[in-house]
């Protein structure tokens, strides 16, 4: 027996791929898809934030197409930056046209600078040294720095730059010069194009995955699992034997609950940090907001959340005819105190301020979701759990992918493409 716990992409997926191999997924909720999932509230389609669907593996495509053939359309990503007063095209580091001449010239200099800097390939290495290494200081601490601090709430000191190379593009001379001179760079970094439901949210992906899943148990919280015995507890009573298991949930939880092994797990869940993402909702009574932009990064740290986006933009049926929907993402340190009144009220005045909303607009609707953990952090710690947990638990039948279970930076291709690779090793 396989036994998976989570029934999001990951564990779906695995459940999928291991076609007629004893398997079961135990989902702790009533409705699988774990974050990639969409809520309606009076009319408006809600997402569990931005879940855009950034397909590059032709074995995904070809399944998404099976599963779901004429449901997405591929859109043209327009995404924005806000600083200084200017909206600059995404990526920042190959569009600096439109923001103060001072902060202009710091970043081009500070780029070519960098240009003759060996990037540090010690895995100790910062965030902030890598940054300085890639893009110089100007760059940095324009946008770098401060984007992801209100990212992770975290000093970027403090974090490891391990997750970063793959997501975040280095134009050559020639792009950043063109940026700078008002010559738009398109195209570049890895969601420079998207896929989004032509009807309603991103839930139709996993509610799709979940009708090809035969074998799974809703309502169901696993508490315990027993290295040693090879069985898993649940929050009933009931024990269930395995042969190899599967762990999509947050690492840190599922440490906590392992018993018998070599380690001490707990401990090493201690060790492991995250941020929380609390974000806002709304429903606006004017139609085409953010000038078609399908989200916006503020990196200036007068503006209190980091990211907006509009759903609006991606599907017009995610909200009214004549209407508009948005949402809104804080970084919140984990264990922070969040008062979210007070946070939606500071953001209406940003956004306001910010040329978003118009004097006249009016909310319908205003919701919050609070995702907890929201974005694994990066730093020594992570490093040394994951390297010694990671081989530990496999030797144990134990298997951790998915963005919380490999406790990592990851998206919704990745998530089904881990679940397809481990499904083939175990078949």
């Amino acid at each position: 027996m396989i036994l998976i716990i989570g029934g999001g992409l990951a564990g779906m997926s695995t459940a999928y791929h291991l076609g007629d191999r004893e398997h079961l997924v135990l989902e702790a909720e009533a409705e699988p898809g774990g974050l990639c999932r969409s809520r309606e509230i009076d009319g408006f389609v809600f997402d569990y934030t931005g879940h855009l669907l950034h397909l590059r593996d032709e074995r995904i495509m070809r399944l998404v197409d099976e599963w779901l053939p004429g449901t997405f359309a591929e859109v043209e990503r327009k995404a924005n930056i806000r600083s200084r007063g200017a909206t600059l095209p995404f990526p920042f580091q190959a569009n600096l046209y439109g923001l103060p001449v001072d902060v202009v010239k710091d970043c081009l200099v500070g780029f070519a600078e960098s240009l003759g800097v060996a990037l540090p390939d010690d895995p100790a290495t910062s965030f902030e040294e890598w940054s300085l290494a890639v893009f110089g200081r100007g760059i940095s601490d324009a946008f770098m720095l401060s984007y992801n601090e209100k990212l992770f709430c975290r000093d970027p000191k403090e974090m490891t730059a391990d997750w970063v190379s793959w997501a975040v593009p280095k134009p050559n001379l020639e792009e950043v010069v063109r940026g700078a001179l008002g010559i738009e760079n398109r195209g570049m970094g890895y969601n420079s194009k998207f896929r989004y439901p032509v009807d309603g949210g991103i839930g139709v992906l996993p509610a799709a995955l979940a009708e090809r899943v035969e074998h799974m148990r809703r309502g169901v919280r696993v508490v315990e699992v027993d290295l040693d015995a090879r069985t898993a507890t649940l929050d009933d009573g009931e024990r269930l034997s395995y042969d190899e298991l599967v762990v999509t949930t947050p690492l840190p939880g599922f440490l906590d609950m392992v018993r018998g092994g070599a380690a001490d797990y707990a401990s090493l869940a201690r060790r492991l940090d995250w941020s929380v993402v609390a974000c806002l909702n709304l429903g606006v009574d004017r139609a085409g907001i953010a000038d078609g932009a399908h989200w916006t990064y503020f990196p200036d740290p007068e503006v209190p959340f980091y990211r907006a986006g509009f759903p609006s933009n991606f599907s017009t049926t995610v909200a009214r005819e004549g209407t508009s929907s948005m949402y809104v993402e804080f970084g919140v340190r984990r264990g922070a105190a969040f008062d979210s009144e007070r946070a939606a009220a500071h953001a209406t005045d940003a956004l306001h301020r910010e040329g978003i909303l118009e004097p006249g607009d009016r909310i319908l609707v205003s919701d919050w979701i609070r995702i907890d953990p929201g974005y694994v952090i990066f730093d020594r710690d992570r490093q040394e759990v994951m390297e010694q947990v990671v081989p530990d638990l496999k030797s144990r039948g134990v298997h951790l992918i998915g963005r919380y279970g490999a406790w990592t930076y990851s998206y919704m291709e990745r998530a089904l493409l881990d679940g397809l690779e481990l499904a083939e090793s175990l078949r």
